[in-house]
């Protein structure tokens, strides 16, 4: 128990190494190839020595093999590199940084009750990202990797075909409202987001919307689909975000809300929760705090089916 408790205080090592790796290109760079630390060095303008202790450590946690000086990826690093279809190169460099440094500040958020990112910031984490488009690319890449496996199912939960349109808004790269388009081609699909996202969507058979959800959302869709959004506002946003799909939605439109119900789930979100905290000011909602938020905004509650083993898609009817 001991040992175990000290190597808890040092886990975090392991997921930076692993980090900088990625952020390096380090596993695209060996993909496929036969190289030794003083190549890779050389291709990469990296210190030599330093970049070898690297290495060793990766192949210490297994994220790398070697044999005779030579470097191989395994299949857990093949999973890191650009191009791999089931790539998470991005989700797991999207925890270091930003949220890195929240965790790090997390007394502030359990003292206050408050964010501690913006607190350190003195801005909210997406206004942050909107103003830094390289964090903003990284943390999009991120959430699409995961996004393509949650919502993979989701036209075989949902029968969209009752729909003649639909948006998807704060969709992000796409990944949902690409997996719904795929499986109803005729149907009339939109995706909305902020100007600076949208410029790096590549979506060519959905027409691609710039806007803001807390100003205002364009009417004319049939539905709308906030896909893990709500989860990322406190509730005083998140009902600007409701009411603004009210307004934007016909007398019997339907709302879908992706989310993960703490209450509805084996999961413990508890963790989850306190990283929303400590970067949003939110947390990991019940089924009954959201239905009772997305009514609040007039919304009425029709039922609910299970995405996957952690996410619920709620459906509400504008009366």
């Amino acid at each position: 128990m001991k040992d175990d408790l000290k190597s808890l205080f040092t886990e975090h090592w392991k997921y930076m190494a692993v980090n900088t790796a990625c952020k390096l290109n380090l596993f695209d760079a060996i993909e496929n190839k036969q190289l030794n630390a003083n190549q890779l060095a050389e291709q990469l303008n990296l210190d030599n020595n330093s970049l070898e202790t690297l290495l060793k450590a990766l192949v210490s946690i297994t994220f790398l093999e070697s044999e005779r000086g030579i470097y191989f990826l395994n299949e857990v690093s093949l999973q890191l590199t650009e191009n791999h279809p089931k790539s998470l190169k991005y989700a797991s460099m999207v925890w270091a940084d930003e949220h890195l440094t929240a965790w790090q500040n997390l007394d502030y958020s359990i003292k206050t009750g408050e964010s501690s990112f913006s607190h350190l910031k003195d801005e909210n984490y997406f206004d942050y990202l909107n103003n830094h488009p390289e964090q903003l690319d990284k943390y999009h890449k991120a959430m699409f990797e995961y996004a393509r496996d949650d919502y993979a199912t989701l036209p075989l939960k949902i029968d969209f075909k009752n729909h003649k349109s639909i948006m998807d808004v704060g969709g992000g790269y796409g990944a949902a409202i690409s997996v719904i388009k795929a499986n109803h081609p005729a149907m009339d699909c939109a995706l909305l987001d902020l100007k600076k996202v949208i410029e790096n969507c590549d979506l060519t058979t959905i027409k691609v919307i710039e806007g803001d959800f807390f100003l205002a959302i364009p009417s004319g869709y049939e539905a709308l689909l906030l896909s893990r959004i709500l989860h990322d506002w406190n509730d005083e946003k998140c009902k600007i975000i409701l009411d603004n799909c009210f307004k934007a939605l016909p007398k019997g439109g339907t709302l879908y809300v992706i989310e993960n119900c703490s209450d509805l789930i084996t999961v413990d979100l508890s963790l989850l929760s306190l990283n929303m905290l400590a970067m949003c000011e939110s947390y990991e909602r019940t089924l009954s705090e959201y239905t009772v938020l997305v009514s609040s905004a007039g919304f009425i509650m029709e039922s609910t089916k299970k995405l996957n083993d952690l996410q619920t898609i709620l459906l509400f009817e504008k009366p």
